[in-house]
């Protein structure tokens, strides 16, 4: 059965709150150069799906410290959150630079880009 686009991948797994936050920067973190990850999926893998707003809160106040690929994160939808003017050009032109493509109405081909987690990642 093919998945559909932006769909939940890997093997999620429960994490105490404490564990939530250092399993979604490890998973950020794991993220390849020219691959994409959604909000979503980060949270299933960390087994607090729904927890989509924790993903938000990890990147926007651990980014920088934590030098997270904050660039390889979007929404469900292949787009970038981000509105004009307020990083989202900055985002797609990381994103440009390591090879993913967007189409027409400035979205990514998930069913191309999605990072698809080894077992070993989402572990």
């Amino acid at each position: 059965m093919k998945k559909r686009p932006g769909a939940q991948t890997g093997t999620p797994h429960v994490f105490s709150d404490g564990d939530f936050t250092s399993e979604a920067i490890r998973l950020i973190k794991s993220i390849p150069r020219g691959k994409v990850a959604t909000y979503g999926q980060i949270a299933y893998l960390t087994g607090l799906y729904p927890s989509v707003r924790r993903v938000v809160w990890i990147l926007h106040s651990c980014s920088k410290k934590e030098r997270l690929p904050w660039h390889r994160v979007v929404n469900r939808q292949g787009a970038i959150s981000l509105k004009p003017g307020a990083g989202y050009e900055r985002q797609k032109e990381m994103l440009k630079r390591e090879g993913v493509v967007f189409d027409e109405r400035d979205r990514i081909d998930l069913e191309r880009f999605l990072w698809e987690p080894d077992e070993e990642d989402s572990i």
